[in-house]
């Protein structure tokens, strides 16, 4: 395979990254961290100097061959924490495929509100329930106002990356 080939892969796979956060798919996340830092790992240990995308560099009086050793160290380091970032989501397929979620249940010692986008109906919020922070996105099913204080909450996520899988107000 080809370097550029290997960065646009690494690339798009990156972008999965922020759709999966946007549309709350899990495997999105995973799957796409892992192959961008899989990417960048092999394109910093295939790279060499020589490459097209480094002629320019090579040209510049003394520090031609360092920019490009610290470009490769730079690309390796990303995808170095890529692939941790996404040790947290493999630590949590298996519980994702079994279906088997941690439960939190209780009523929140604090509701915290974020403002939602221009456009949007209705921001996420971050509930604390038993010393645990947990992010939650609005859903149909359950509107969410200002006046959920007192009620309770029964929240299905996965322990490692804290995902809400899914979410009850009684």
């Amino acid at each position: 395979m080809k370097a550029p080939f290997i960065l646009g892969l690494g690339i798009t796979f990156l972008l999965l990254v922020p759709l999966g956060i946007y549309t709350n798919n899990f495997p999105f996340c995973a799957i796409g961290l892992t192959g961008a830092g899989l990417s960048f790992i092999l394109l910093s240990l295939k790279v060499k100097n020589d490459w097209k995308g480094f002629n320019r560099i090579q040209e510049l009086p003394y520090i031609g061959t360092s920019v490009t050793w610290v470009s490769r160290l730079g690309i390796l380091g990303l995808g170095a924490l890529a692939l941790f970032s996404a040790s947290s989501f493999w630590a949590d397929s298996p519980a994702y495929i079994k279906k088997n979620y941690t439960k939190l249940e209780g009523i929140p010692s604090k509701i915290v509100y974020v403002q939602p986008a221009k456009g949007e109906i209705g921001g996420p919020i971050t509930v604390i329930i038993n010393n645990k922070r947990l992010s939650i996105t609005p859903n149909p099913h359950y509107p969410i106002d200002k006046n959920m204080d007192g009620r309770r909450f029964l929240i299905n996520y996965l322990p490692n990356t804290k995902w809400v899988m899914d979410y009850e107000i009684e």
